[in-house]
């Protein structure tokens, strides 16, 4: 019968939450924080091959020294969604270089009573970095927030057993004991693998869907993108006297109390019908860009009669309930809509306008549309 290690079990696991990391979340969808995520799987793998070399050839000092790297795998996913939030500086100098003199300390301590002081200041940092991930998941979108609690649990259970270490630390201080060797503590070495690999199956749950589901700086440069087009189409418009066009503003009604009342997943589906009747009802012409999955703004290229119709129609769909409606309640939108000429073409005066009128027709009970009364 083969028996098989938990330093096996976490070598498996961090390879495969690497291969998938990189393949499935940074190749398909490459963003700045996920090749920090992408490093911190790769960083963790190479810790756990480390830790299978050391026990080939025996090495403590070695076997010590790996404990840096794995311990800088959770330092680097702080970084990664400090710099997915768009926070700097995103500290991964001091995170990398502040781990790498731990790895080394670590490695020179192995045989001295120095080892255990270091081994749980060095976990200690890893620690604070994994209560201030907590911290950073707590602030995505309401629609991520589902799939970012398997990692806010696991960083809030590995900054609760940084603190029972100090506290073994210091207790054994207290009760006279002497420094402790790697040897020494050599006891705490399953639990720490153990530990390890369920935080990367927490990790790779959490960060892939994040990755995978976009970033504010994309969406920053869709926003820019979309202003020049329309902003150019609309200064053509003027330049030939073409009176016929509008910017829309499209909202889906009470979204809140959609996601408290449903799955993260049950929202997801929510706005993608969403996002699939405005499409369906706008024609192609129009240029439609997401403000969010639940607001879209739209620049509508037909004349008064004809953008009634199209409303009209668009808020029908929008409110038709259908066997395979994710919520079995009857959806509704606010919309406002500002013709070109009653801001001179100008699309951020225009856009600003429509969305008061989107905002009026919410505060008036949703499920309508309003015309913009512009305001010089």
């Amino acid at each position: 019968m083969t028996t098989v290690d938990v330093t096996t079990v976490l070598v498996a696991i961090a390879t495969t939450c690497t291969i998938v990391m990189i393949g499935l979340g940074f190749l398909p969808f490459p963003s700045r924080h996920a090749s920090i995520w992408s490093g911190a799987f790769a960083t963790a793998m190479v810790a756990s091959y480390l830790l299978v070399t050391a026990d080939t050839i025996d090495s403590t000092t070695l076997r010590a020294a790996a404990n840096g790297p794995i311990l800088c795998a959770t330092g680097l996913l702080w970084v990664g969604l400090r710099a997915r939030r768009g926070r700097e500086p995103i500290m991964l100098f001091p995170v990398i270089i502040g781990f790498s003199l731990f790895t080394i300390a670590l490695g020179f301590a192995a045989t001295t009573e120095w080892y255990g002081l270091v081994f749980r200041i060095a976990f200690a940092a890893a620690g604070v970095c994994s209560a201030l991930a907590a911290y950073e998941l707590s602030r995505v979108e309401k629609r991520l927030r589902d799939l970012s609690l398997p990692l806010i649990v696991a960083n809030l259970a590995f900054a609760t057993l940084t603190v029972l270490l100090l506290v073994d630390g210091l207790v054994h201080v207290l009760e006279g004991g002497a420094g402790q060797t790697e040897l020494d503590i050599i006891g705490l070495r399953s639990m720490n693998e153990l530990v390890a690999g369920v935080y990367l199956i927490c990790a790779i749950i959490t960060l892939l869907s994040i990755s995978r589901g976009g970033d504010a700086q994309n969406k920053t440069r869709e926003i820019s993108d979309f202003r020049l087009l329309a902003q150019d189409r609309l200064d053509r418009a003027k330049v030939i006297g073409d009176k016929w066009w509008s910017v829309v503003d499209v909202r889906l009604d009470d979204p809140g109390e959609l996601l408290e009342a449903s799955s993260g997943r049950a929202f997801d589906r929510v706005t993608s019908r969403f996002a699939d009747d405005i499409r369906s009802v706008m024609p192609p012409e129009a240029d439609i860009h997401a403000l969010s999955p639940t607001q879209y703004v739209v620049l509508l290229p037909r004349p008064d009669t004809a953008v009634r119709a199209i409303l009209s129609r668009l808020l029908e769909r929008i409110a038709t309930v259908t066997d395979q409606q994710a919520i079995p309640v009857r959806l509704s939108a606010s919309i406002g809509v500002a013709t070109a000429t009653l801001a001179d073409y100008d699309l951020v005066r225009l856009c600003a306008s429509a969305a008061d009128a989107a905002e009026h027709a919410q505060i008036s009970g949703g499920d309508r549309w309003e015309r913009a009364v512009f305001a010089s």
